[in-house]
């Protein structure tokens, strides 16, 4: 895992773990890598709690999904994932 300042000044991370947290730094991103290829971004607003995830590849059994693609999270609702916008 690495830390970096990104061009517009928030602060990013990358992480090789399975998946990424519901939490994080706040106002920051974290993406997820796995053998140094980009699978996600997750931003984190200013409470720390998500806000926006990018797919830009998972399992997609019904070839269903156009990558990449937003989910964005709303904390009122169950799940606070909510589903793909395209």
């Amino acid at each position: 895992m690495s830390g970096s300042k990104d061009v517009s000044g928030g602060v990013f991370r990358i992480d090789d773990e399975r998946s990424l947290s519901a939490d994080g730094i706040p106002n920051s991103r974290t993406d997820l890598c796995n053998n140094g290829k980009l699978i996600q971004s997750r931003w984190y607003g200013p409470d720390g709690k998500a806000v926006l995830n990018r797919d830009f590849e998972h399992q997609d059994a019904h070839k269903n999904h156009i990558f990449p693609h937003d989910h964005k999270w709303d904390w009122s609702k169950v799940p606070p994932r909510q589903e793909p916008e395209n």
